[in-house]
């Protein structure tokens, strides 16, 4: 029988200097400065066991919905096969069934619990994460009633949201979550099927806000296509209420609160800051520094590229203007790290968003965050805290992943994954992130053909130290640019046309027959080309190999 652990009040959250002034939120349940994780929610060995659950699916189910296979049918009770079917996270489509859901610590015999597939890109894998949520009437399982069962189909080493939330738990100015390894059996009419290993993550709700010390009345928003840039998904009336729901949660779903006016200022604010002394005083009144520098910080030491416009929570206390990161899903960092764009690698990647790009380009805000990089990875993302972590994940997790049914869709030498998440993947990101100092900004390619000439654009590529550019500007029918039909190398700014917004127009002069083209132009420091970036676009050709920074343009 599995040893049930008790939860223990044994981290000492520290204090980081970086201008903090004494203690923030345990002194009042809604933050008003720096922010504070409670440290006793927290079990002493956060991953230093597997939990042993299990789902019995009652037949008939009480819960029903429309076959998957024809959803012009009538409504019947639900299956498991309806929920393992349900493949598009974006449609209206939600099948859940009721389920008696119990662990070796948590006794159940009648249903108990809901349960429904989770995830997006995850669910086209063959292997289905799910989400698991305790009736209201019944009791929470240690604080907890909703289980995120994630099975991390595209992390091979099946340890990286566990390696990170624990990292998380020692970090200054910032939170994380519970974690912890689950081995889930399901018994149906079929019988009984093991289902393998996951990670459940601790649900971000009002429940997550009371457990961790904060007030339940505080805003808490999850960002799904988040840009922190204004647009018609983000508009409210009068009363605060958005004139498009569904568009707003698509973009910033509200997990708990009711006033969304604080966060339209907010995104209003940061698209309206011009200058950089207009966006000083904004940032200044809606974010805190701290907690910024360590988000921002932590997604460059691990390298966690896809936080651009979602995994990440931001809370809103209900009686401050400010918004803190809060972290959502790490299993993706560096992942594929060899094939990635290199506009992905360094603080490029942040590029896109409206208030990280105005943070940047202010020289002391990269100096903070570049000390900020390195006291983590000094002092809380060390080499001998990843090896301790994986060592104990080892014994734990390596029965399962070289088992069936995980060990049929590992895609690849566990072990060898294993070994470069625990020695190498943290030292490579901050040698991405060093080599990546001086480059030019990333930007966005456009095309004009009227009257039978081809106009080619670009946003202007921005220098953080004002160095000059120039770019090389190819134009050819093939992706590879073999074929080149335009081949320009060293343009000066100064000789092409750009509005004072910083967009670049180029009259090529060509006339081109009906078919496809491909563009790539590369910014480079007119003085140092090694110094050089690439464009946002990418092109996929018809065996889905990926072209970085070349768009497609389609002649009619």
């Amino acid at each position: 029988m599995h040893r049930y652990i008790k939860p223990a009040c044994y981290l000492l959250v520290i204090l980081l200097q970086f201008g903090c002034k004494g203690s923030y939120n345990d002194k009042h349940p809604s933050v008003v400065g720096d922010i504070k994780d409670n440290a006793a929610w927290y079990p002493k060995v956060t991953g230093g066991n597997v939990l042993e659950a299990s789902v019995t699916i009652p037949v008939p189910n009480d819960f029903t919905c429309k076959p998957y296979d024809d959803l012009n049918a009538s409504a019947r009770p639900c299956t498991l096969k309806d929920i393992e079917m349900d493949k598009n996270p974006y449609d209206n489509y939600k099948p859940q069934i009721h389920v008696v859901y119990a662990n070796q610590d948590y006794s159940a015999f009648t249903p108990n619990a809901s349960m429904k597939q989770k995830g997006k890109s995850t669910r086209r894998a063959k292997q289905a994460s799910f989400r698991i949520i305790l009736d209201k009437n019944r009791p929470l399982y240690r604080g907890e009633r909703t289980f995120n069962l994630n099975k991390h189909p595209y992390d091979r080493s099946r340890i990286r949201n566990m390696l990170s939330f624990e990292l998380f738990q020692s970090i200054p100015n910032f939170t994380s979550l519970r974690t912890q390894f689950v081995h889930l059996m399901v018994y149906d009419e079929n019988g009984t099927k093991n289902y393998g290993l996951f990670t459940h993550i601790e649900q971000c709700d009002k429940l997550y806000l009371k457990n961790h010390g904060f007030s339940s009345s505080d805003n808490l928003y999850k960002a799904q296509n988040y840009y922190f840039q204004m647009t018609d998904a983000l508009k409210i009336d009068a009363k605060g209420k958005p004139l498009n729901k569904d568009a707003f949660d698509a973009s910033l779903e509200m997990q708990n609160g009711k006033d969304r006016e604080k966060v339209v200022a907010m995104t209003q604010a940061v698209t309206n800051a011009r200058t950089n002394k207009e966006f000083e005083k904004v940032f200044n009144k809606y974010f805190n520094r701290n907690n910024y520098l360590t988000w921002f910080a932590i997604n460059i030491v691990l390298d966690n590229k896809d936080t651009i416009t979602q995994n990440f929570f931001l809370l809103n206390p209900a009686l401050s203007d400010k918004f803190y990161f809060l972290p959502w899903d790490y299993d993706g960092i560096a992942h594929n790290r060899d094939t990635a764009p290199k506009w992905s690698k360094g603080i490029a990647n942040w590029w896109a968003s409206p208030l990280h790009r105005k943070f940047l380009k202010i020289k002391k805000n990269r100096d903070d965050l570049d000390a900020m990089v390195h006291y983590l990875r000094e002092k809380y993302i060390t080499d001998e805290k990843i090896h301790a972590l994986m060592d104990k994940y080892k014994p734990l997790v390596e029965p399962y992943v070289k088992s069936l049914p995980d060990s049929a869709h590992m895609n690849g030498d566990w072990d060898k994954e294993f070994a470069w998440v625990r020695n190498e993947m943290v030292p490579g990101s901050m040698r991405d992130y060093e080599a990546c100092k001086g480059d030019p900004m990333p930007f966005w390619q456009s095309y004009e053909y009227k009257n039978d000439d081809l106009v080619i654009g670009w946003g202007r590529s921005y220098d953080l130290e004002h160095d000059p550019i120039v770019y090389d500007i190819t134009l050819a029918t093939d992706p590879e640019m073999e074929n080149k039909l335009l081949s320009l190398t060293n343009v000066k700014e100064k000789d092409l046309n750009m509005t004072k917004w910083g967009d670049i127009h180029y009259d090529t002069g060509l006339s081109l027959e009906p078919g496809t083209y491909f563009l790539k132009i590369v910014a480079k420091q007119e003085n140092d080309p090694s110094k050089y970036q690439i464009a946002l676009d990418q092109y996929r050709d018809e065996e889905e190999k990926r072209h970085d920074g070349v768009m497609e343009i389609i002649i009619e």
